[in-house]
């Protein structure tokens, strides 16, 4: 596939409108793009568990039965966002940039490109190779749930290449943290604000208190918390009497958190004795914590890989959650490519164009590395 084609996708895919659980549109292009490959292809039900129109794309391309089959992934949908991307093309600065009205959505169709690309590349190299399984998932904005619902008996693979990174090309995510979603509620007593506030107990007064008193930001080298979502009241004549809040943690180290969360727990109780009302913490863990080895061989051949489109890797711990968490943590190890992408999340995203390209050099590299390991035939 020339980088012409491989652009001119990247540009069709983003445009597509696309939300966390409101997934059809794309999932039934790349589908298709999918069969047009000689894969087959089904869907699961993880958007009906999960509130979404579309479940999880679970591709499979035949190989040599005396190879190990890998696993490619992507995911399908993006984070909140107006529907209307407009990207600009700058082919001085080698970027591809968002206008800066909405974000660019490379995370993560840059992942369903490199992925596409790469087994374009390998069906018209004609070079023999083993079993290819391909997931491209739902709803991994909304803390990585589409993953969470899939069926790990169904899948073959023993290694997962996870193309959704940010970073230049070259950066790999070996270790990535557990994160738990933390969701309080704080009780108060209502009252008319005007004509006898003192019969109230303001919830947000309560829960300003609490937050007062807990540690929050960086905790450790390896801990991280921050309270995101605080609601309450119902307007200002009115002595509020609930307030809630949404709280996330993240670490690498699950003693460390489980430590904190402990913590953070008394600092609730504590205020809810010291202001005599009840407070409710409710907390759920959304994915687990993996390391994976620098010696081991799935980031060997993804070193090796890298190294044949002319890029050194290198390994890093990553701050946030990927599918890899959901298929390590059920016996598939895997690990996360970069593609050039920055500023994810935000109306400031850009991509470098050339690290777009080599990344579907590199999940042809990663297919075809794997065959020659297997066969013995790697020079």
């Amino acid at each position: 596939m020339s980088e012409a084609s491989m652009l001119k996708e990247f540009l069709e895919l983003i445009q597509i409108p696309v939300q966390s659980r409101d997934e059809r549109k794309i999932a039934d292009v790349v589908k298709q793009k999918l069969l047009d490959l000689g894969l087959t292809v089904e869907e699961d039900k993880a958007g009906e568990k999960l509130g979404g129109n579309t479940g999880n794309l679970i591709g499979r391309l035949a190989g040599a039965s005396d190879v190990p089959s890998i696993l490619l992934s992507a995911h399908l949908d993006r984070v909140r966002n107006s529907g209307a991307i407009h990207p600009v093309v700058n082919e001085a600065e080698d970027l591809i940039k968002s206008d800066g009205t909405s974000i660019l959505a490379a995370d993560d169709v840059s992942g369903l490109c490199a992925v596409l690309d790469g087994l374009r590349r390998v069906k018209e190299s004609g070079k023999p190779h083993g079993p290819v399984e391909v997931v491209f998932s739902v709803c991994e904005e909304i803390g990585v749930q589409g993953s969470g619902q899939l069926d790990f008996s169904k899948l073959k693979s023993k290694q997962a290449f996870v193309f959704d990174a940010p970073g230049r090309i070259g950066r790999i995510i070996n270790q990535a943290p557990t994160k738990c979603k933390i969701e309080i509620k704080v009780h108060g007593i209502k009252a008319h604000a005007g004509n006898e506030p003192e019969k109230g107990l303001s919830a947000i007064r309560v829960a300003a208190d609490a937050i007062m008193h807990l540690q929050e930001g960086r905790i450790t080298p390896t801990v991280v918390s921050n309270i995101g979502v605080i609601k309450g009241g119902t307007g200002t004549n009115v002595v509020p009497d609930l307030c809630e809040m949404t709280a996330e943690a993240r670490s690498t180290d699950d003693t460390a958190l489980e430590k904190y969360l402990e913590g953070f727990k008394a600092t609730f109780a504590e205020t809810a004795k010291r202001w005599n009302t009840p407070i409710d913490v409710n907390i759920k863990t959304l994915y687990h914590t993996f390391f994976v080895d620098l010696q081991s061989e799935i980031v060997s051949t993804a070193m090796d890989a890298l190294k044949t489109v002319g890029v050194e890797g290198w390994c890093e711990r990553g701050g946030g959650g990927m599918d890899g968490n959901h298929f390590n943590w059920n016996g598939i190890q895997a690990i996360g490519l970069a593609l050039g992408y920055s500023k994810n999340h935000t109306n400031a995203e850009q991509i470098y164009m050339t690290d777009l390209f080599k990344g579907g050099q590199v999940a042809a590299e990663i297919i075809h590395r794997t065959y020659e390991k297997a066969k013995g035939t790697r020079g």
